[in-house]
């Protein structure tokens, strides 16, 4: 009997068979090809036309714990928006703004898991300035959240008491802001002896477009430090050695990622145009030690100096990091470092500009055995049918974040050191007509990375398999469960770059994924090994035929959903299938122009294809 993520929210992580790298992983997509970078997000956006209402269908699961409509979590690299504290209480942030007109009201969402249930979906921001971009971290019986206002400094907000009760609200203080600089997109994380020690990394770039650089820097990437959880602060504005303006132009936004264990502090970079770096202190952030993790052939880039390193006269294509990344300390004190890949281009030296290739596959890692400059790539997007081709929608197109395909990684670790990761990657299986949709993917290593597990699926249920699964963010303590935050959508992309997509509702997602049970994930595999299905003519106008093949003999119901773009049930009726091929027809002439999708369920799986109604 199949399970659904809709009825069970604990599922089981397989054993898995473990591999170095992960299997039916392709280079690339047909679809690759160079396209221009957006311009980066600092939460001025407005909203270019009105919201679409809601969805009922957005009520069907419980472990939505928010929505928003600024769908824009990050440019890059995910915040730690979500701390399992050790009492089985978990705390949950995101950007909020739930169609306020320009964004007037975003800032923090946030909710509660009390060991027993969420709260209700927060309608109120944490903050009570115009804010975003939050991080939560806690230590020592505080919650914080650190988020930034656009304009200023940093605002920090915390409380004694997780869960309950008002939150105190300051900012943090910096020599810059009253010279004409801002500080923006920030990490924060908790640690020193008894977890009293709050480190916070964030950039700095000046007020006015175009105005002067902060120390040789257009963005420079910053460090602050409060022993005593955001009082006082002994370091502000710190820009450490090798991230000065001797080695970098610019540190790309919210590419950058932050953790603590005790007194060990590490925190890496994630330029797509610079070295991937990773920064360690084994004192609380006294002193730092540099690591290249990877080297950019090119030192000191600056937009339209091109992208010819080897000075041969020839425009090079360049194999980099894409800005999204995650950090995580094990156990043991050791540093694993995750990011998505791309190849980047600057062959345009007058435009002010750069480009990408958002068809580039891959996810790199590394950790401290493998030393300077020594990556390996362990996972992609995956070539599901084995065709030796990465299927996108035929005439469609990639959903921008200006990402590679498998990106947005988070990471987590238990007791036991076991090393987990999750990231969202393209699904070649599943699309609206245009554009495929991202799924939750999550691997695992039960010996300090060396070796790492298949990718499994964990958005394979319907209500997730139509829905677009992005920026997901794991809570850093894995105890008998993986905590995972993302945002869900019906629509691939987002509304504030990229594609500009419509502004509609998101929803933030809790997702429990156990540790412990031995059940394999391959029970829940929501595609039927028992029969296939063909949509023909597609598009079409008036009759569309439903071709069903079938590798069974058995006799069974089979329940056929017509179901909308918003995710409504059209029409539902069921068929007796007796095991045999055979093609029926639906007659969908008085339906309206559009994306449908024609859901078949049986005890056998389900299938879901879709068609276009012109």
């Amino acid at each position: 009997m199949k399970k659904t993520l809709l009825s069970i929210l604990s599922l089981s992580l397989t054993a898995g068979l473990m591999a170095q790298s992960s299997t039916n992983i392709i280079p690339s997509t047909a679809v690759d090809f160079a396209v221009k970078k957006s311009p980066i997000a600092d939460g001025s956006e407005i909203i270019s036309g009105p919201v679409a209402t809601q969805s009922s269908v957005r009520t069907l699961s419980s472990d939505v714990i928010g929505t928003t409509v600024y769908d824009l979590q990050t440019n890059g690299t995910s915040q730690r928006r979500i701390f399992n504290h050790s009492d089985g209480t978990i705390s949950a942030t995101w950007t909020m703004d739930n169609g306020s007109t320009p964004y007037t009201n975003r800032g923090a969402g946030y909710n509660y898991y009390n060991g027993t249930s969420w709260g209700a979906n927060p309608t109120t921001k944490v903050e009570t300035t115009r804010n975003g971009w939050p991080a939560l971290t806690a230590g020592s019986g505080t919650e914080i959240i650190v988020s930034h206002s656009g304009s200023g400094g940093l605002t920090l907000n915390k409380r004694s008491t997780k869960g309950t009760g008002a939150w105190t609200e300051s900012i943090i203080p910096s020599f810059a802001t009253p010279t004409g600089y801002d500080v923006l997109w920030p990490r924060a994380v908790v640690g020193g002896a008894n977890d009293s020690t709050l480190h916070v990394i964030s950039i700095i770039r000046s007020s006015a477009t175009g105005g002067p650089a902060y120390k040789g820097l257009t963005n420079a990437l910053v460090y602050y430090r409060s022993k005593d959880l955001g009082v006082t602060w002994d370091i502000r504005d710190s820009i450490l050695p090798g991230l000065d303006s001797s080695v970098f132009t610019n540190i790309s936004a919210d590419a950058y990622s932050i953790d603590a264990n005790g007194d060990v502090i590490a925190f890496s970079t994630f330029n797509s145009w610079g070295d991937v770096l990773v920064y360690k202190s084994t004192d609380n952030g006294d002193t730092w030690a540099r690591t290249i993790v990877s080297d950019f052939p090119i030192t000191k880039y600056r937009i339209d100096d091109g992208s010819d390193f080897n000075n041969d006269g020839i425009i090079d294509t360049i194999r980099s990091c894409d800005g999204s990344g995650s950090i995580v300390i094990d156990q043991n004190d050791k540093v694993h470092i995750f990011y998505g890949i791309v190849r980047v281009l600057d062959s345009d030296t007058t435009d002010d500009g750069t480009s990408y290739f958002p068809g580039t596959n891959g996810l790199d890692y590394w950790n401290e055995d493998f030393g300077v400059d020594s990556t390996q790539t362990i996972t992609g997007m995956l070539d599901l049918n084995s065709d030796g081709t990465l299927g996108i929608v035929t005439g469609g197109t990639l959903p921008s974040y200006q990402v590679g395909l498998s990106s947005m990684p988070t990471a987590g670790v238990a007791a036991n050191n076991t090393i987990y990761l999750a990231y969202s990657s393209l699904n070649e299986s599943y699309d609206n007509g245009s554009q495929n949709y991202r799924h939750i993917y999550l691997m695992k290593s039960n010996d300090g990375g060396a070796t790492w597990s298949d990718p499994e699926n964990y958005t394979p249920d319907f209500a997730f398999d139509l829905y677009e699964s992005v920026y997901p963010s794991m809570a850093k303590r894995v105890d008998g469960n993986i905590h995972i935050v993302y945002q869900r959508d019906f629509a691939p992309g987002h509304s504030i770059s990229g594609d500009e997509d419509p502004a509609a509702f998101n929803d933030i997602v809790y997702l429990k994924i156990d540790t412990v049970l031995a059940e394999p994930i391959s029970s829940i595999n929501e595609i039927s090994n028992d029969f296939a299905v063909n949509l023909f003519p597609n598009p079409t106008t008036d009759i569309l035929n439903v071709r069903i093949i079938s590798n069974s003999n058995k006799t069974e119901k089979i329940t056929i959903d017509l179901v909308d773009a918003l995710g409504r049930t059209v029409s539902s009726f069921g068929e007796n299938f007796n095991g045999n091929s055979g093609t029926f027809t639906m007659n969908v002439s008085a339906i309206e122009n559009g994306v449908y999708f024609v859901r078949m369920e049986s005890e056998s799986g389900i299938v879901t294809k879709s068609f276009v109604k012109k």
